[in-house]
């Protein structure tokens, strides 16, 4: 199963929405969508929804065989921790989003996390990479050792 995610910022993201449209049109596969505000009429994607508790977002999100997201942080990191397929397609500043998604969604790609899609027409390709991809960890830092690190430097 494939769970797209459009995420619940205030602002639509009917870009990914179609292009997840246009390409349950191409296959059989089972695809949900969490639409937040977007609007776009789905018509291929059999199953959609606004919102959703929390709990029932993770156990979608536990389900899913691949993830396809907006690239924001927190949802991401979350994907990631869960070691699952990600697909993450950017918004981009102004019409979808407060600020430009791409840095981030970028670099999570350069250290093999997600797989970034920055062009809406390779959403397909990216899905099917996806399935084949060997997804790496993120390998996050202690803020706690680090803070006291500086501390231990500053009055020792």
């Amino acid at each position: 199963m494939i769970l797209v995610i459009l995420g619940t910022h205030t602002q639509p993201f009917n870009r990914l929405a179609e292009g997840i449209d246009n390409y349950a049109a191409t296959t059989n596969e089972k695809i949900i969508v969490q639409m937040g505000v977007s609007d776009y009429p789905m018509k291929h994607v059999a199953k959609h929804f606004a919102f959703c508790p929390k709990s029932e977002m993770d156990k979608c999100m536990h389900e899913a065989d691949l993830l396809v997201m907006q690239g924001g942080w927190g949802g991401m990191e979350e994907a990631i921790d869960l070691h699952k397929r990600i697909v993450a397609v950017p918004r981009k500043e102004g019409p979808e989003h407060i600020h430009d998604q791409e840095q981030l969604v970028r670099k999570l790609d350069s250290l093999g996390c997600v797989i970034g899609c920055y062009d809406i027409k390779d959403l397909g390709t990216c899905i099917e990479r996806a399935k084949f991809f060997k997804f790496k960890s993120l390998q996050k830092g202690s803020a706690t050792e680090i803070i006291a690190e500086h501390l231990k430097q500053w009055f020792d």
